[in-house]
């Protein structure tokens, strides 16, 4: 376990290293207003080029507590986290196509005989590619897979995890329109989507983790046949994306904002997935930034225990709420 959380440190470390030579946005061709001219008479010049940009932010945060004799009470603790945010884009007249990467991971260390246990954990990847309909408007394709890295548990003494790679790993293919006023600004309208959930780990699957169907009962005994549980689940539906990044809402201040909303639309259309996260970084100077994460979750296909036994469960709001100060590298 220690192995694999320091591998996961270093690679957004290294990441964070390897693209710091570049510019925060760089292109690697020509700019769609350098157009090419060629010398002989009459013939017509050449069509703008496509142009590829690349950026991206990067921050390193700890926080670390420690106390000896004090009365007031309380634990020595040290946290860690990092985060990478990769954007990708190609752009030409009438073609748009954007990748960006959202990762992030955390560890949280208390008391004297604790052991390392994470408290944010993602990776999320969207591809989005658009064929110019108007000045505003796009045909798209939008793709999206997102999990996490390691095993979650309720508690530091659970041995058996209740999430993992892949389990659940969720898959969003849609087809629709991209509204896209401003570089800030994006609304997607998906309305022929497929949302795919995969529980990969077959014990969860067996449990009905995810809204995937559990495994199957055995007649004569009335217990679980292990191995039965479906690991995939696709939902027909609609979809809608919308982001809205505002680098500079005040000075050394912006905020990053996506809301998603998926309707199952052959069962229960009604009862809408959100998907609602916000982020707000404070730059202190160059290097170093303050972040704040709000991340609120509701699927109607995700049972929550409403009791420490596990007999009782439901749907319920999910909420992340993440404080960081550390160092910020523009990639």
């Amino acid at each position: 376990m220690i192995l694999k959380n320091y591998l996961l440190f270093l690679f957004f470390g290294g990441c964070a290293i390897a693209f710091n030579p570049l510019s925060a946005q760089t292109d690697s061709t020509i700019a769609a207003d350098s157009i090419a001219t060629d010398s002989t008479e009459g013939q017509l010049p050449e069509m703008p080029a496509g142009t590829w940009t690349f950026f991206g932010t990067s921050n390193i945060s700890t926080n670390q507590s420690q106390f000896s004799n004090w009365q007031g009470g309380g634990q020595n603790s040290i946290a860690l986290s990092t985060t990478l945010n990769l954007n990708l884009t190609y752009q030409s007249p009438n073609l748009t196509w954007e990748t960006t990467l959202d990762a992030g991971y955390g560890l949280i260390l208390q008391g004297r005989n604790g052991r390392w246990f994470k408290n944010d954990d993602r990776l999320e990847i969207t591809t989005k590619v658009g064929k110019k309909a108007s000045e505003k408007w796009f045909y798209t394709f939008l793709l999206t897979p997102s999990t996490q890295f390691q095993p979650g548990y309720y508690s530091e003494t659970d041995t058996k995890p209740i999430s993992q790679f892949f389990a659940p790993g969720y898959v969003v293919a849609s087809l629709g329109m991209d509204y896209n006023p401003s570089q800030k600004l994006s609304l997607f309208i998906g309305p022929v989507t497929s949302k795919n959930t995969f529980v990969l780990n077959q014990d969860l699957a067996d449990q009905g983790a995810y809204g995937v169907e559990a495994a199957k009962m055995d007649p004569v005994t009335f217990e679980y046949i292990p191995g039965t549980g479906k690991r995939h689940r696709s939902e027909t539906g609609g979809f809608m994306r919308v982001v809205y990044n505002e680098p500079r809402i005040m000075k050394n201040v912006g905020i990053q904002s996506k809301l998603e909303l998926f309707s199952n639309y052959l069962n229960n259309p009604e009862n809408i997935d959100v998907d609602f996260e916000n982020t707000l970084n404070l730059k202190i100077n160059q290097y170093i930034s303050t972040t704040l994460i709000l991340h609120f979750i509701y699927d109607d296909d995700i049972m929550i225990a409403l009791d420490p036994e596990g007999l009782r469960s439901g749907p319920r709001l999910q909420i992340k709420e993440v404080l960081s100060v550390g160092l910020s590298i523009q990639l």
